[in-house]
């Protein structure tokens, strides 16, 4: 079965702070939309929609659809939903469905005052840290984490990051400029961010096949990181 995962805490070295006029004041939709292949074959996609609410907090709905055929049979199929809401950096509430071939998992994050209540039905209930952070991958500040929270189990993963380099990468409208990152430990990954900070691309392995990230669409407004981190020092 092959196996996605939608997808140091650096509070005081990273503030993922978004500039106010990132999410217009109407409310002004953002979108990303990832073509996903395996082994360079179109399996479905990966599509994030950004909301500004009138309290100024960020909704963020991510919604994954993937299928694996040989010939006219399906032999993989994998969906996943999540909505999150985050307020200055800080994740406030997290919801997420899978459907992972056939094996169902609920996750339940809320944070209550000054920590994080992870309840699912994989792993037992527990509180984390509120600086955490779930396996979304969409922003940069996943990078300076050595913990995650992963959104489709809720089992929490030790991870560590390394600074790759400047690459370009495929994007809608032509290259794009990114920062590449590999992520080792639990999770073995490499995520590539643009200069706001918004992921542009991803690659792991699926058991032999390589699993890849295409950026199609990309519109409205989306939150910009103010930071990009500098991991040189910490490796």
């Amino acid at each position: 079965m092959i196996q996605f995962r939608a997808g140091a805490i650096a509070a005081a070295f990273f503030c993922m702070a978004f500039t106010q006029g990132a999410i217009a004041s109407g409310n002004t939709p953002g979108l990303l939309k990832f073509e996903v292949a395996l082994d360079d074959k179109p399996i479905g996609e990966h599509t994030l929609t950004f909301n500004r609410t009138p309290d100024a907090a960020l909704e963020i709905g991510i919604a994954i659809d993937l299928a694996v055929k040989f010939g006219p049979f399906t032999v993989f199929d994998y969906t996943h939903r999540n909505a999150s809401i985050w307020r200055n950096g800080v994740l406030q509430r997290m919801r997420s469905t899978t459907d992972d071939n056939g094996e169902r998992h609920d996750v339940a994050i809320d944070l209550t005052i000054e920590q994080l209540q992870v309840v699912t039905d994989s792993v037992e209930s527990y509180t984390a840290a509120r600086n955490l952070m779930p396996t979304t991958y969409w922003m940069v500040s996943t990078v300076t984490q050595n913990r995650l929270i992963n959104s489709q189990t809720g089992e929490m993963l030790e991870v560590s990051v390394q600074e790759v380099g400047r690459e370009t990468v495929p994007g809608p409208d032509g290259p794009i400029a990114a920062t590449r990152y590999r992520m080792d430990g639990d999770l073995e990954i490499e995520l590539w961010y643009d200069d706001a900070g918004i992921l542009v691309s991803l690659a792991f392995d699926a058991r032999g096949s390589d699993v890849t990230y295409r950026l199609i669409e990309r519109n409205g407004l989306l939150p910009v990181v103010a930071v990009m981190p500098n991991l040189t020092a910490r490796n």
